[in-house]
């Protein structure tokens, strides 16, 4: 992996995400390309009269904003961060009213998108995964890392599993791209509606696997996808989950609007999704 696109919201600062990142780009040997993203600054105007007849007048402010101000320290922020850590970084910038767009724009030429579930633009409060965030994942031409709360090592990989091509597509999409994880435990996991049927192809796929990490297993759960998944995934640590398209629909139950601030304090974990 060369080339990972962090998303960032100018106008707030995450030093957790930006750490989060920088720790990525050294893992991988990346350069880290910070976009960072912004509304377009609205036009101050007044209403002014002549000849008794009324007209708008814009204001034109000179020098920088107090946005732009705050906007620039917060890049200097991060190219700080990035020298000391010497992590090679660019810098992006984007005044736009579709940060969605954009970012899926610049995904093209990415090798991995690290973005915070909570990202957006809108002036009331979302849920996360945000609208912008869900068509991220919906339609960037890279794989997305969506990134947790809180800074967090990596000692386990789960691969959310359901024999699908998708699914495959995105345990090679990860193996590729981190080749230096490949010490620690992988964990491929399968949710069945009945515990007594095996892992597809479980021979092929763990007979792959073991030409890319040191310790593989499996493991079958038996129910609901979301609530297994959920259930497996509370409390742990040093854990990165790795979905295909299907895992859109998983991470979507995950994040159900009267479960979300507890997940998102529970499963403190990142999440890496593709899909084919």
């Amino acid at each position: 992996m060369k080339k990972i696109l962090l998303a960032l919201d100018a106008g707030h600062v995450d030093t957790e995400l930006i750490h989060f990142a920088c720790n990525t780009a050294t893992l991988s040997h990346s350069t880290l390309t910070g976009y960072f993203l912004s509304e377009p600054k609205e036009e101050e105007t007044i209403v002014n009269m002549a000849f008794g007849m009324p007209y708008v007048e814009t204001i034109v402010t000179k020098g920088p904003t107090a946005a732009e101000q705050k906007q620039l320290a917060y890049i200097q922020q991060f190219e700080r961060t990035c020298a000391v850590r010497g992590i090679r970084c660019q810098i992006l910038n984007n005044s736009t009213i579709n940060a969605a767009e954009a970012i899926i724009e610049e995904s093209r030429f990415a090798d991995l998108v690290i973005v915070q579930a909570s990202l957006s633009f809108e002036k009331k409060l979302e849920e996360s995964p945000t609208a912008l965030v869900k068509q991220i994942l919906a339609e960037a031409e890279c794989p997305v890392l969506v990134a947790p709360l809180n800074q967090t090592g990596i000692e386990e990989i789960v691969f959310a599993y359901d024999g699908s091509r998708s699914a495959v597509f995105a345990i090679k999409q990860f193996t590729y791209l981190f080749p230096e994880l490949a010490d620690k435990k992988a964990i491929v996991l399968q949710v069945n509606k009945d515990d007594s049927l095996p892992v597809t192809d479980k021979e092929k796929l763990g007979k792959w696997l073991r030409m890319h990490y040191s310790g593989i297993g499996f493991q079958v759960l038996q129910g609901k996808p979301s609530e297994e998944l959920y259930a497996r995934l509370l409390g742990k640590q040093n854990t990165i989950v790795v979905m295909g398209a299907f895992g859109r629909s998983w991470l979507s139950s995950l994040f159900k609007p009267a479960t979300a601030g507890i997940l998102l304090k529970t499963i403190n974990l990142p999440f890496f999704i593709t899909h084919h």
